[in-house]
């Protein structure tokens, strides 16, 4: 008889436990959480329209070299003409306001157009962010995964030496991900697959139409000489 209650006790501390362990669980679906990373950086190194948007930041930046060069001729040959001249004549007074106005307004220039170019690059990198963004949802949602990380692992250098403490902890902390199948996981190429043809479709993949922030920043204005006696 004792034996017998105490099996039942036994039975019933079981199934409590085991209703204890299932409302403590996370809810899943019943196939599991279906989990996939994809690379940012990857992505947008490989995307066609950053490739396009590139090559014309590369154009742009020739382009404003030569107006730079240009600009930064003209203050230096005034320089030049009101140097020529003695400096208590009237005409080194009259070169001299127009050498300085000059070279004022190629600063205020060489400041202004810094400034609208990285802008431009800012509203550039967002955008196709925006786009990766939109690109990986979708592709998630066509294959069914729940929930896509982000893979971002900084590769360590070679020489240990060249980095200090800080910076190698910095560089370990950055990785999110330590382990992972990517032939299985990695959805990086469906996503560049889908804005590839996104692109395309939309009249995209020749010389886009704007510069792009993975050409670099394009190349800050030279200052103008100072302006002096």
């Amino acid at each position: 008889m004792f034996s017998r209650s105490r099996i039942a006790l036994t039975t019933v501390a079981a199934c409590l436990l085991s209703l204890a362990a299932a409302a403590a669980a996370p809810a899943q679906t019943s196939g599991g959480t279906k989990v996939a990373v994809c690379n940012p950086a990857r992505c947008f190194a490989e995307m066609q329209e950053t490739k396009d948007l590139k090559a014309k930041i590369e154009n742009q930046q020739k382009q404003l070299k030569n107006d730079i060069d240009s600009r930064q001729q003209k203050v230096k040959d005034l320089q030049a003409q009101r140097d020529l001249l003695k400096q208590d004549s009237p005409q080194y007074k009259q070169a001299d306001e127009t050498f300085m106005k000059e070279a004022i307004e190629f600063d205020t220039w060489s400041k202004i157009t810094q400034a609208q170019l990285q802008g431009e690059q800012k509203q550039q990198m967002k955008a196709l962010f925006d786009k990766i963004v939109a690109a990986t949802d979708e592709v998630a949602k066509q294959k069914g995964i729940d929930l896509v990380f982000a893979d971002q692992r900084p590769d360590l250098p070679e020489n240990l030496a060249a980095i200090n403490v800080d910076q190698l902890r910095a560089i370990l902390n950055g990785r999110n991900i330590l382990s992972m199948n990517e032939k299985t996981v990695d959805i990086s190429q469906d996503v560049i697959a889908n804005l590839d043809a996104k692109y395309k479709s939309s009249g995209g993949g020749g010389t886009a139409a704007a510069g792009g922030p993975t050409g670099g920043a394009a190349p800050a204005p030279a200052p103008a000489p100072a302006p002096g006696k």
